[in-house]
């Protein structure tokens, strides 16, 4: 899918920008390993906890994390603290989700600015970054729109297979970034996968009875969850905005020809607009948090609320 390169006044946008940073990426494989200092092992960034899980797993004792996006912040709006510029400034590399999250279209400059050295990955390499409207059956409902910051959805880790994907990126970084340890990133690679297979397993098996099922969220970040599984996301927000009126009643007169019983809500984001729709449905409002931390137990428990939506 092509990027806009330059807006309506022909100045670069940040996906452009953001493109000419990425470049120094090749520059890694040209010139071999790092010098990983007295610690031995190689320092970490990452954008948002979810990551976490697949860097620890794959790297061990042999790497040291550090996320920019702490727990309970929005990748959309947050701005790193100056303690952690000090966490980049001596980083060996930074593994971007790479689809477009704000924090890292702001701030990737920023963060470059702190460190000549630090070597870039793109972690949605082989990954499909899909509009919000081109989800499973998103065309067909209104509340599946545009974000506030641009068409494209930018939450790929939430599908268990792009989560897999991304992982094989970080693998193969590692392995090249510190070659005399590919043995132990392999077997800790080759289990993680294992593990990430029988999840997608696990899910595609729990959702079969429910193929083609709506369900409704307040934020859209749910769609390539629900893609994996044959599922269709409602969203409430539109635009990044709470729906008016005419666009709370529509919701609802959706929920009840759909039968949903439940909106689903992330704890970044305000909820007053879900609990009126819950509240006019006879129903409830459930949590599940995109960003949550350990993301295997997170999707399978994300997955348990949405199938219990569903009923029997």
């Amino acid at each position: 899918m092509a990027v806009q390169a330059v807006d309506g006044k022909g100045n670069p946008t940040p996906y452009l920008l953001m493109a000419l940073m990425l470049i120094s990426i090749g520059t890694l494989f040209l010139s071999g390993c790092i010098d990983l200092g007295e610690s031995g092992k190689v320092d970490v960034i990452i954008t948002i906890e979810p990551q976490r899980e697949m860097v620890e797993r794959i790297g061990g004792d042999l790497v040291s994390v550090n996320v920019m996006v702490p727990t309970g912040q929005s990748p959309h709006s947050y701005s790193p603290l100056p303690s952690q510029l000090l966490d980049v400034a001596v980083a060996d590399v930074y593994f971007m989700v790479g689809s477009g999250v704000e924090f890292e279209i702001n701030h990737l400059s920023t963060l470059r600015e702190q460190n000549d050295d630090m070597v870039v990955v793109d972690c949605s390499e082989g990954v499909e970054i899909l509009e919000f409207g081109e989800h499973h059956d998103g065309e067909e409902e209104g509340g599946e729109a545009d974000h506030d910051h641009g068409t494209e959805d930018s939450h790929i880790w939430l599908s268990p297979g792009n989560y897999r994907t991304m992982a094989g990126n970080v693998y193969l970084v590692l392995i090249e970034m510190d070659p005399d340890n590919e043995g132990t990133y392999s077997e800790n690679y080759k289990a993680y996968v294992e593990e990430l297979d029988a999840l997608i397993t696990e899910l595609e098996s729990m959702f079969e009875p429910h193929d083609g099922r709506e369900f409704l969220t307040y934020h859209p970040g749910w769609g390539y969850f629900g893609d994996d599984l044959n599922l269709t996301q409602m969203t409430i927000e539109e635009e990044g905005k709470k729906p008016g009126p005419q666009g709370l009643a529509a919701l609802i007169d959706q929920a009840r020809e759909h039968n949903i019983t439940v909106v689903y809500v992330e704890p970044q984001f305000d909820i007053s607009s879900a609990e009126v729709i819950a509240e006019s449905i006879g129903g409830e409002v459930i949590e599940i948090d995109p960003l949550a931390p350990n993301y295997i137990e997170n999707i399978r428990d994300v997955a348990v609320k949405i199938k219990g939506g569903f009923g029997s």
